[in-house]
């Protein structure tokens, strides 16, 4: 295979990834946004689902994507000039997408064991 096509499959395989996690998180904010507005409406399962949804669409990004970006970022360091702008925005795309809960969670436990009770 040549390595413009192993590019493009790689670029494909990190829309692929990133499609349904990105989804989660625009129905988990549609849904949070909704429980806002309309108190008592949502269930108590809702918040269950919603974690089962992100974690699901987290795990499947981690082992979709992040492969992806890998192999882009590889077959970019052997064939100079393959460098395209899609390939660079997908890689940072994944790499913030994958990051970003992550960095999240660490924020959250922070305020919450050292914020709030200096309060």
């Amino acid at each position: 295979m040549i390595p413009q096509r192993k590019l493009f499959v790689a670029n494909v395989l990190m829309l692929l990834g990133l499609a349904p996690f990105l989804l989660g998180a625009a129905w988990v904010a549609a849904g949070i946004s909704y429980a806002q507005q309309h108190k008592g409406a949502a269930g108590g399962s809702d918040a269950f689902l919603m974690i089962a949804v992100l974690g699901i669409t987290y795990t499947f990004a981690l082992l979709i994507a992040g492969p992806g970006a890998l192999w882009s970022r590889r077959l970019v360091r052997r064939h100079a000039g393959l460098r395209t702008r899609t390939a660079t925005v997908m890689k940072w795309l994944v790499a913030i997408a994958l990051a970003a809960p992550l960095l999240a969670y660490a924020g959250l436990a922070l305020w919450i064991y050292w914020i709030v009770p200096a309060r």
